[in-house]
């Protein structure tokens, strides 16, 4: 079977693909990856192959009207910004997307759920196409304004009938920490891909005192309205008795040129591997990273700014697996108590395993490849 997986070029929304799209290629299916150029590198070191889609050039300002979109200020309820904002790269995706897919003639499609126009131009082409989440299903809650967002595209397609969501959705998300949605859900078990990277000596070694991770992702600096928290962060907790690791992009190594001497500075060190030896998560709590976190059974302290990872921070703070702080109540001294509370308060721990045995009782990647491809399935053409 030849396996299109497609996103617009945000690596946080490539990476959730990745351990599907491997579990394919393990089955002996053919995979290909279809982005925008700026995307092929990040799909190169994921390992697998990419093929460019359209021109970074139109791309870009219609992300960058999206990235500029301010969280706290709300809409008229009639419309959408974010939705608008996808429907806004669906359209300049869409053309390049239908010639690539009637090239290589894919047997299923499997999109991110923010790329719409890989289910509308598989719709076009009769390709079965599945939905893939990358964590909470937030787009849920705006669902209803996708028909209108989308509607200019699908009579420039001639589509009669809109489904963004496809035949199938993958959701790796644990149940207690997802909303409904009325579409045929395949749960699968959540096996994070935060990169790769040759991991240093000390990472193998079981830490002396607790260790506390902290990192705020790697993408949100390119968001305006977003606040760079991670050296308050920091600070707050560098003076406890713990062994902090701050995990930065490189663009911010500055940021932390002073930090304490119990606090270690690494550049994108992949969280799966980090925190399962850490007592405590400190994070904006981005899909990936909470996800990452629920998996290693690590307690969290989530200072979140966007709607999802407000929306996730709610729900794992909900399931008693950490606690939430708003931006605006984030102090050093806030931090530190809340920090300490997590730390000392073995519930925390438990409610954090609790998640992370839920998650790994749900079906692994392989067999989720086995159902979408058996006949009769939710991919069967």
């Amino acid at each position: 079977m030849r396996v299109l997986f497609t996103t617009w070029a945000w690596p946080t929304h490539y990476q959730p693909l990745v351990t599907l799209a491997w579990a394919f290629r393990a089955a002996g299916h053919e995979v290909c990856v279809a982005s925008q150029p700026s995307l092929m590198p990040t799909v190169r070191a994921s390992g697998l192959p990419g093929i460019a889609v359209g021109d970074d050039r139109e791309l870009k300002p219609v992300v960058d009207a999206l990235l500029a979109v301010d969280p706290a200020v709300r809409g008229d309820g009639r419309t959408s910004r974010t939705v608008s904002g996808y429907a806004a790269i669906a359209g300049v995706m869409a053309g390049p997307l239908r010639e690539v897919m009637e090239r290589r003639r894919p047997d299923l499609v499997v999109f991110e759920e923010s790329t719409y126009a890989a289910p509308m131009v598989a719709r076009l082409l009769g390709v079965p196409a599945v939905r893939h989440l990358w964590g909470v299903d937030i787009l849920s809650y705006v669902r209803s304004f996708e028909p209108a967002a989308l509607a200019p595209l699908a009579e420039r397609l001639g589509l009669d009938a809109l489904d963004t969501t496809g035949a199938a959705t993958v959701d790796h998300c644990p149940p207690s920490l997802q909303v409904p949605g009325a579409f045929e859900r395949l749960p699968m078990r959540y096996v994070p891909f935060n990169g790769s990277a040759s991991l240093p000596a000390w990472s193998a070694r079981a830490p002396r005192r607790p260790r506390i991770c902290v990192t705020y992702g790697t993408t949100s600096s390119h968001l305006a309205h977003y606040a760079f928290v991670l050296d308050r962060i920091v600070a707050a907790v560098a003076d406890l008795p713990v062994e902090v690791v701050a995990t930065v992009a490189g663009s911010d190594l500055h940021r932390l040129a002073g930090a304490g001497g119990n606090v270690r500075v690494v550049e994108r060190m992949p969280l799966h591997a980090l925190l399962p030896h850490c007592d405590l998560l400190v994070s904006q709590a981005g899909p990936s990273t909470a996800l990452t976190a629920v998996s290693c059974g690590t307690p969290q302290l989530m200072i979140p700014q966007l709607p999802d990872q407000k929306l996730i921070s709610s729900l794992v703070a909900g399931a008693g697996a950490g606690e939430r702080l708003d931006l605006a109540d984030a102090t050093a001294e806030t931090i530190r108590t809340a920090a300490l509370r997590i730390l000392s308060t073995p519930s925390y721990r438990a409610s954090a395993r609790a998640l992370s045995e839920e998650s790994r009782r749900l079906p692994g990647p392989a067999e989720v490849v086995r159902t979408l491809t058996r006949p009769g399935g939710p991919a069967a053409a």
